[in-house]
Protein backbone atom coordinates (compact mmCIF):
# COMPACT_ATOMS: atom_id res chain seq x y z
CA UNK A 1 0.00 0.00 0.00
CA UNK A 2 1.11 3.56 -0.65
CA UNK A 3 2.14 5.02 2.70
CA UNK A 4 1.75 8.65 1.56
CA UNK A 5 -1.74 7.93 0.21
CA UNK A 6 -2.66 6.32 3.55
CA UNK A 7 -1.42 9.35 5.46
CA UNK A 8 -3.32 11.70 3.14
CA UNK A 9 -6.57 9.76 3.65
CA UNK A 10 -6.01 9.66 7.41
CA UNK A 11 -5.47 13.41 7.50
CA UNK A 12 -8.66 13.90 5.48
CA UNK A 13 -10.67 11.76 7.92
CA UNK A 14 -9.16 13.59 10.90
CA UNK A 15 -10.13 16.88 9.23
CA UNK A 16 -13.74 15.71 8.98
CA UNK A 17 -13.92 14.14 5.50
CA UNK A 18 -15.59 10.89 6.52
CA UNK A 19 -15.83 9.72 2.90
CA UNK A 20 -12.03 9.35 2.83
CA UNK A 21 -12.42 6.49 5.31
CA UNK A 22 -14.21 4.42 2.65
CA UNK A 23 -10.98 4.48 0.63
CA UNK A 24 -9.07 3.16 3.63
CA UNK A 25 -11.63 0.40 4.09
CA UNK A 26 -11.59 -0.59 0.43
CA UNK A 27 -7.78 -0.64 0.42
CA UNK A 28 -7.40 -2.86 3.49
CA UNK A 29 -10.61 -4.83 3.90
CA UNK A 30 -9.43 -7.92 2.05
CA UNK A 31 -6.16 -8.17 3.98
CA UNK A 32 -7.87 -7.52 7.32
CA UNK A 33 -10.51 -10.13 6.48
CA UNK A 34 -7.83 -12.70 5.62
CA UNK A 35 -5.98 -12.04 8.89
CA UNK A 36 -9.18 -12.50 10.87
CA UNK A 37 -10.29 -15.54 8.87
CA UNK A 38 -6.98 -17.28 9.57
CA UNK A 39 -7.68 -16.90 13.28
CA UNK A 40 -11.40 -17.70 13.49
CA UNK A 41 -11.75 -20.12 10.56
CA UNK A 42 -15.37 -19.04 10.00
CA UNK A 43 -16.40 -16.63 7.25
CA UNK A 44 -19.43 -15.15 9.04
CA UNK A 45 -17.48 -14.53 12.23
CA UNK A 46 -14.64 -13.03 10.21
CA UNK A 47 -17.04 -10.61 8.49
CA UNK A 48 -18.57 -9.56 11.82
CA UNK A 49 -15.18 -9.03 13.42
CA UNK A 50 -13.93 -7.14 10.37
CA UNK A 51 -16.80 -4.66 10.74
CA UNK A 52 -15.96 -4.23 14.39
CA UNK A 53 -12.29 -3.67 13.50
CA UNK A 54 -13.06 -0.88 11.06
CA UNK A 55 -15.42 0.75 13.56
CA UNK A 56 -12.59 0.70 16.14
CA UNK A 57 -10.14 2.04 13.57
CA UNK A 58 -12.49 4.89 12.69
CA UNK A 59 -13.10 5.78 16.34
CA UNK A 60 -9.41 5.66 17.25
CA UNK A 61 -7.91 7.15 14.09
CA UNK A 62 -6.99 10.29 16.03
CA UNK A 63 -4.73 8.15 18.23
CA UNK A 64 -2.70 6.93 15.21
CA UNK A 65 0.59 8.73 15.71
CA UNK A 66 2.17 7.86 12.37
CA UNK A 67 5.19 6.38 14.17
CA UNK A 68 4.62 3.03 12.48
CA UNK A 69 3.05 2.11 9.18
CA UNK A 70 -0.71 2.44 9.12
CA UNK A 71 -1.05 -1.17 7.94
CA UNK A 72 0.86 -2.42 11.00
CA UNK A 73 -1.34 -0.36 13.31
CA UNK A 74 -4.47 -1.63 11.54
CA UNK A 75 -3.37 -5.28 11.63
CA UNK A 76 -2.60 -4.91 15.33
CA UNK A 77 -6.16 -3.72 15.96
CA UNK A 78 -7.52 -6.57 13.83
CA UNK A 79 -5.39 -9.13 15.65
CA UNK A 80 -6.29 -7.87 19.14
CA UNK A 81 -9.99 -7.52 18.32
CA UNK A 82 -10.08 -11.05 16.97
CA UNK A 83 -8.34 -12.43 20.05
CA UNK A 84 -10.87 -10.60 22.25
CA UNK A 85 -13.75 -12.07 20.29
CA UNK A 86 -12.27 -15.54 20.50
CA UNK A 87 -11.97 -15.19 24.26
CA UNK A 88 -15.57 -13.98 24.51
CA UNK A 89 -16.82 -16.95 22.54
CA UNK A 90 -14.45 -19.27 24.38
CA UNK A 91 -12.91 -20.33 21.11
CA UNK A 92 -9.30 -21.23 21.60
CA UNK A 93 -6.33 -21.64 19.36
CA UNK A 94 -4.92 -25.05 18.79
CA UNK A 95 -1.83 -25.39 20.88
CA UNK A 96 1.46 -25.08 19.11
CA UNK A 97 3.35 -28.29 19.01
CA UNK A 98 6.98 -28.71 18.20
CA UNK A 99 6.80 -32.24 16.85
CA UNK A 100 9.17 -32.00 13.96
CA UNK A 101 11.15 -34.61 12.19
CA UNK A 102 14.93 -34.42 12.36
CA UNK A 103 15.18 -34.92 8.62
CA UNK A 104 17.08 -32.40 6.55
CA UNK A 105 14.97 -30.02 4.45
CA UNK A 106 16.26 -31.66 1.27
CA UNK A 107 14.92 -35.04 2.41
CA UNK A 108 11.54 -33.54 3.32
CA UNK A 109 11.14 -31.92 -0.08
CA UNK A 110 12.20 -34.93 -2.16
CA UNK A 111 9.02 -35.39 -4.15
CA UNK A 112 8.11 -31.72 -4.62
CA UNK A 113 10.37 -31.28 -7.65
CA UNK A 114 8.32 -33.89 -9.53
CA UNK A 115 4.97 -32.04 -9.44
CA UNK A 116 3.52 -29.11 -11.37
CA UNK A 117 3.15 -25.59 -10.01
CA UNK A 118 -0.64 -25.95 -9.88
CA UNK A 119 -0.32 -29.11 -7.80
CA UNK A 120 2.19 -27.41 -5.52
CA UNK A 121 -0.25 -24.56 -4.87
CA UNK A 122 -3.05 -27.03 -4.19
CA UNK A 123 -0.88 -28.99 -1.74
CA UNK A 124 0.25 -25.76 -0.08
CA UNK A 125 -3.34 -24.60 0.45
CA UNK A 126 -4.24 -27.99 1.96
CA UNK A 127 -1.18 -27.93 4.21
CA UNK A 128 -1.95 -24.39 5.45
CA UNK A 129 -5.42 -25.58 6.48
CA UNK A 130 -3.72 -28.20 8.67
CA UNK A 131 -1.81 -25.55 10.63
CA UNK A 132 -3.03 -23.96 13.83
CA UNK A 133 -4.81 -20.67 13.23
CA UNK A 134 -1.89 -18.68 14.67
CA UNK A 135 0.65 -20.45 12.44
CA UNK A 136 -1.56 -19.99 9.38
CA UNK A 137 -1.87 -16.29 10.20
CA UNK A 138 1.87 -15.77 10.59
CA UNK A 139 2.77 -17.56 7.36
CA UNK A 140 -0.02 -15.74 5.50
CA UNK A 141 1.04 -12.32 6.77
CA UNK A 142 4.66 -12.98 5.83
CA UNK A 143 4.25 -14.49 2.36
CA UNK A 144 0.86 -13.36 1.09
CA UNK A 145 0.50 -9.96 2.75
CA UNK A 146 4.20 -9.05 2.51
CA UNK A 147 4.46 -8.11 6.18
CA UNK A 148 8.01 -7.95 7.52
CA UNK A 149 9.09 -9.97 10.53
CA UNK A 150 9.19 -6.73 12.53
CA UNK A 151 5.63 -5.87 11.49
CA UNK A 152 4.40 -9.36 12.40
CA UNK A 153 6.19 -8.99 15.74
CA UNK A 154 4.34 -5.72 16.40
CA UNK A 155 0.99 -7.12 15.28
CA UNK A 156 1.19 -10.34 17.30
CA UNK A 157 3.05 -8.81 20.26
CA UNK A 158 5.81 -11.41 19.98
CA UNK A 159 9.53 -10.81 19.83
CA UNK A 160 11.26 -10.65 16.47
CA UNK A 161 13.27 -13.73 17.42
CA UNK A 162 10.09 -15.62 18.29
CA UNK A 163 8.51 -14.74 14.94
CA UNK A 164 11.65 -15.91 13.12
CA UNK A 165 11.64 -19.21 15.00
CA UNK A 166 7.94 -19.70 14.34
CA UNK A 167 8.36 -18.97 10.63
CA UNK A 168 11.17 -21.53 10.46
CA UNK A 169 9.06 -24.15 12.27
CA UNK A 170 5.99 -23.39 10.18
CA UNK A 171 7.99 -23.83 6.97
CA UNK A 172 9.19 -27.21 8.24
CA UNK A 173 5.63 -28.20 9.17
CA UNK A 174 4.40 -27.18 5.74
CA UNK A 175 7.17 -29.12 4.03
CA UNK A 176 6.36 -32.23 6.05
CA UNK A 177 2.62 -31.92 5.40
CA UNK A 178 3.12 -31.29 1.69
CA UNK A 179 5.43 -34.29 1.48
CA UNK A 180 2.78 -36.45 3.22
CA UNK A 181 0.13 -35.21 0.80
CA UNK A 182 2.33 -36.00 -2.20
CA UNK A 183 3.18 -39.46 -0.95
CA UNK A 184 -0.46 -40.17 0.01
Amino acid sequence: MDKSNDLYRIQCVKAGDISAFSHIVSTYQRMVYNVILRLVNNREDAEDIMQEVFIKVFKSLNSFKEESEFSTWLYRIAYNTTLSELRKKKMFFSSLEDNFSNQEDDDILNDIDDISTEERIQYLEQAIKMLSSEDALIITMFYMNDQSIEQISNITNQTVANVKVKLHRIRKKLAIEINKLIEG
